[in-house]
């Protein structure tokens, strides 16, 4: 390998030495020339770094000649520099940064993840790590940039001291709104950072984020604002989204609140009606949550009560033609609960209600 290298490293610690050296002089260089010498050095460093770590070399490096390397990596603060360059980084060098994160998060000894013990000393580290997205989009190349960070982020929520990190962090509100107002690729890349940082620790979501009623209810208004403004595939998303959330038995917080609300009821009675097939059915699976609870909130049972008739009306008509005998059995348990409900005597009862009847048919 010593070809890439126009100073061949005499010690494992002069990959991540020489590296850091070329970092640096990105922040001073003051021609389009020396900065693209600087980027090639660069690059060529990176993907030296990558392939030693990866033992692609000849010979292979020995453990004790790795854990010389990610010892010089933490003490040149390596990791929060090339997050810091990431975006004056050429193309498949931000790949290879990618692949070192990636590398380094995995780096065990003694049944410790070393480098995951080492950021949660260096908050700054995963703090920068969560701001690098927003801070891409406002750079050439955002989408890549963006992907590159995302990337990054959803390596370090596999560990569950990294995500508790994370979660506390008032950053990870701004995911909702990347994933309302972004491109394609930035808005999926969006929901799968949300759904990891939610879903992979469940213990620490309940009791640490959604355990407070501050956030419960702020991620509660973000995820409505995605299913009522967002386009087709933010609204499809977002039912994706809570619905595999609200069905996890730890965050009875979070489904106990949502579904004794009126308002979110509406929202979902209104896309249960849309025009998509997909966005109705997948309203339609957390309709079905609102209507099996046994112990509904007074406002929400008035709801579905002026509205019994016209419910009814929808779901008999509702997907007919779906030979999947689950969804068949679960419509068929709904329509019989809202026949139980009581029938109001006033014919012009239902006239309170804010979600449009012509929506519902």
């Amino acid at each position: 390998m010593a070809f890439w290298w126009k100073k061949t490293p005499k010690t494992a610690s002069d990959y991540a030495r020489l590296l850091s050296e070329q970092l640096n002089k990105l922040d001073h260089v003051s021609t389009i020339d020396n900065r693209r010498k600087i980027q090639d050095d660069c690059s060529r460093y990176l993907a030296g770094t990558k392939h030693f770590l990866l033992g692609d070399v000849d010979p292979e490096p020995t453990a004790e000649a790795l854990d010389e390397l990610y010892s010089a990596i933490y003490q040149l603060d390596l990791l929060y520099d090339l997050l810091t360059n990431l975006h004056d980084l050429e193309f498949e060098a931000r790949k290879d940064v990618a692949l070192i994160f990636a590398t380094c998060l995995r780096h065990s000894r003694d049944n410790k993840f070393v480098t995951v013990d080492y950021m949660v000393t260096r908050p700054k580290i995963v703090s920068l790590i969560l701001r690098t997205p927003e801070l891409a989009l406002s750079k050439n190349n955002a989408s890549d940039l963006f992907l590159k960070a995302g990337f990054i982020i959803l390596e370090c929520l596999k560990y569950e001291q990294l995500c508790r990190l994370m979660l506390r962090d008032p950053q990870i509100w701004l995911f909702f709104d990347f994933a309302k107002g972004g491109s394609f690729e930035i808005s999926t890349e969006s929901f799968q950072i949300l759904s990891s940082m939610f879903s992979v620790h469940q213990k620490p979501v309940a009791t640490e984020f959604f355990g407070q009623h501050a956030n419960l209810q702020k991620f509660i208004d973000k995820v409505n604002m995605l299913l009522a403004h967002g386009n087709y595939v933010t609204k499809r998303q977002s039912i994706k989204l809570l619905h595999s959330l609200i069905m996890i038995r730890a965050y009875n917080n979070l489904l106990t609140s949502y579904i004794n609300s009126p308002d979110n009821l509406k929202l979902i009675m209104i896309l249960l009606s849309d025009r998509s097939k997909n966005l109705q059915m997948g309203s339609f699976n957390i309709f079905k949550v609102f209507v099996a609870n046994p112990r509904k909130s007074r406002p929400v049972l008035d709801i579905m009560v002026k509205n019994r008739d016209k419910l009814l009306h929808y779901l008999k008509s509702f997907n007919t033609d779906s030979k999947d005998a689950t969804f068949l059995d679960e419509r068929e348990y709904v329509i019989q609960e809202i026949e139980s409900l009581p029938r109001l005597v006033s014919p012009n009862s239902d006239s309170t209600l804010e979600v449009s009847p012509q929506r519902l048919h």
